[in-house]
């Protein structure tokens, strides 16, 4: 028995390795999971994006009831552009 050990040659950093690769996958899916959203027909849609045009939105709105200026929906929609 002086083949390549336990493992075939790998010994307990084989078990490690794959462990690491399991975890960047696991990583991954979550990110992506956490990062998107799917709208019910298939496709995706980034939630940044939508994030966004609510908050535009709600600016509209402000100015709308004479809560906010011109002037500062224009700096705020610059923001958020």
């Amino acid at each position: 028995m002086m083949g390549a050990g336990y493992y075939g040659g790998m010994g307990m950093g084989g078990g490690f390795f794959m462990m690491f690769i399991g975890m960047i996958v696991i990583g991954l899916l979550l990110y992506f999971a956490i990062t998107k959203q799917s709208t019910g027909n298939g496709h995706m849609v980034n939630t940044q994006s939508m994030q966004h045009s609510e908050a535009l939105e709600i600016v509209k709105l402000r100015l709308a009831n004479g809560e906010i200026t011109v002037e500062e929906f224009e700096q705020m929609k610059k923001n958020l552009l």
